[in-house]
């Protein structure tokens, strides 16, 4: 009787410590800012620069995603590539997780 009781609970261990592993993939955990740019009244290409560094160029949609910002308070400027000069700018607070910053160019 006694072996029979440790057997199931052997299989109890088992079975939890086996549906514990399965569970601990399903969890996504973001704790690095992904910082994704859109310029909301225009769709052309703009240079990036965060803190006056350059870090990209958007797309023809004025979009560019950044991967490496760091959390904090950021200054975020856009230049226009033409020969139109549009510049817009705006501080922001980047925080873990995805953050969104919408630049109004003028």
């Amino acid at each position: 009787m006694k072996k029979r009781q440790n057997i199931k609970l052997l299989l109890g261990i088992f079975a939890i410590s086996l549906f514990a592993l399965f569970l601990s993939g399903c969890l996504i955990v973001i704790d690095n800012p992904i910082v994704e740019i859109e310029i909301v009244n225009d769709n052309w290409t703009y240079e990036i620069y965060v803190d006056g560094s350059y870090f990209g160029t958007t797309n023809s949609s004025g979009e560019l995603t950044l991967y490496s910002i760091g959390p904090g308070y950021h200054h975020f400027e856009a230049q226009d590539t033409s020969f139109l000069g549009r510049y817009g700018d705006k501080w922001q607070t980047i925080r873990n997780g995805y953050n969104k910053v919408n630049i109004y160019t003028d």
